[in-house]
């Protein structure tokens, strides 16, 4: 009963602080008496967890709210909409700055949940799951900084890699962190990302299904770091972020090799992999789960989606309502269906929009389900998880890192995911087709994928290119660097 009540009170101090400098020195107390065993370390990595999930981060503006409006999904003309200065990109304003803050600490809170943990781990060295604990703390330290790189460090393509970026944090400290460069961010990730990818080598993934449950024997005590790997910081999500650091730092070899010795994996064990055609239908199977490498479970998302998205019941205006709504025509017309690469077959395009009627608004209703369907049940599970790092990326990364070198490879991979798409039509390479041609289809594949995942406004970063929406966005440094809080620079200055 006390180890139950002190991992409750530390669960509560690890997720309530707002700014990363603000930890209090008297969580030592609570690590001396539960980080002493397994159990202690999977609450605690349960609390990294649970921060990701939060509606500052995934589960909300790090998705389908904040960083969606930002690549015009969205209508937002109505000027008192929460979420009205964010799609203009008027940072400055309080609800955007209020956002933003709370996506820096947020992350920050993680990475520091995460370094608790590490600084506590070697006293279970003895432990089974010692590797496997140390493994996934190290990966969440690594994708939360690299998140925090995205957004708040530079444009590499356009700034270079030796601008300035965020502090990297590998300590628990109560002191400012200096800021690193972009180029000293990326060599931190990649002997964190190297040294996770050691530990989770034999990670159960590796030979069982991503929704597998491994507790198999009834007399010992269930272990929640072997029940559904797919949801966690596992060996195939550290592969895959090794590719993405790879192609964000420019690295296109790179990141094409580490996409290839994932996909040639999974080809094998097919723990995870890409939807199949019958599969698509299914109410469970809305955004392809079995295609997820690292997601996000949570019994909230329902709730959360419906601060949101309206109902399709509901009679609400686009114009006037607080809720958000797809700009359908132009996604539809200038992506879904473009004479260059479109199709009304896509399954996205029939399953992720809905007008109720012809009197009606279209809704997005990729993240809409029955909420009476339980996350206790089986088959409507799949309903509460959050994808963050799927195999459509990973298949993409490789096709861009082909684009020049092996064109026929790059259309193959890019005609493969369509065709899982319900796309039959596929793309075939020309004379005159070259090979940023080729990059422009892979990237207009990822719009279609990602539409409501909060994931392409990084990747116009990354690319330093014009944002696809209603009105053209031409790429400027003051829209895509989003800027530090304004307590960090007092606090913590960036000289």
């Amino acid at each position: 009963m006390k180890k139950l009540i002190i991992a409750i009170v530390l669960l509560g101090i690890l997720s309530g602080c707002e700014k990363f400098l603000n930890i209090n020195p008297i969580d030592k107390a609570y690590e001396e008496d539960l980080l002493t065993d397994r159990s202690g370390f999977s609450t605690a990595l349960a609390g990294v967890y649970e921060t990701l999930n939060m509606d500052s981060l995934y589960g909300r503006e790090m998705k389908y709210g904040f960083m969606e409006t930002l690549v015009g999904t969205y209508s937002l003309s109505n000027s008192a909409h929460k979420y009205y200065r964010s799609y203009r990109y008027e940072y400055n304003y309080e609800e955007p700055k209020k956002i933003i803050a709370k996506i820096w600490g947020k992350f920050y809170q993680s990475i520091n949940q995460s370094n608790i943990i590490l600084a506590n781990v070697d006293r279970i060295k003895d432990d089974p799951y010692y590797n496997l604990i140390k493994g996934e703390a190290i990966g969440l330290r690594a994708f939360g900084h690299f998140q925090l790189l995205k957004l708040f460090g530079p444009a590499i393509t356009d700034e270079g890699i030796n601008a300035q970026a965020i502090p990297y944090k590998t300590l628990v400290s109560y002191t400012g962190v200096k800021f690193s460069t972009a180029a000293e961010v990326i060599s931190l990730l990649e002997k964190d990302l190297l040294e996770a990818r050691v530990l989770l080598e034999k990670d159960p993934i590796r030979s069982n299904p991503r929704d597998a449950n491994l507790n198999e024997f009834a007399y010992e005590k269930y272990n929640s770091l072997v029940d559904y790997r797919g949801i966690r910081m596992n060996y195939y999500a550290i592969v895959a972020m090794q590719a993405m650091v790879a192609q964000w730092k420019g690295d296109l070899e790179k990141a094409g090799q580490y996409s290839e010795e994932l996909i040639g994996e999974l080809k094998k064990t097919n723990s995870i992999r890409m939807v199949l055609p019958g599969e698509m239908g299914a109410e469970r199977n809305i955004r392809m789960p079995m295609e997820n490498i690292f997601a996000l479970f949570s019994n909230k998302l329902g709730t959360l989606v419906s601060t949101v998205f309206v109902s399709l019941a509901s009679t609400a205006s686009s114009s006037t309502s607080p809720f958000l709504f797809p700009d359908y025509s132009w996604l539809d017309k200038n992506l879904y269906e473009s004479p260059v690469h479109g199709s009304q077959n896509d399954y996205r395009l029939g399953g992720w929009f809905v007008q109720p009627s012809s009197a009606m608004s279209w809704r997005f209703s990729k993240y809409l389900f029955d909420q009476n369907r339980l996350p206790s049940e089986e088959n409507y599970r799949p309903l509460y998880e959050n994808k963050i790092i799927s195999l459509h990326t990973v298949y993409m990364i490789a096709a861009e890192s082909y684009a020049m070198s092996n064109p026929i490879k790059a259309l193959e991979y890019l005609n493969l995911v369509r065709n899982r798409r319900n796309i039959t039509t596929d793309i075939t390479l020309t004379e005159n087709m070259s090979s940023q041609k080729i990059k422009d289809l892979i990237f207009d594949e990822m719009r279609k994928e990602n539409v409501g995942e909060g994931y392409l406004f990084t990747e116009y970063k990354r690319l330093f290119r014009g944002i696809d929406r209603r009105t053209l966005v031409q790429p400027k440094r003051e829209i895509f660097r989003l800027p530090i809080p304004d307590d960090e620079l007092l606090y913590n200055p960036q000289n």
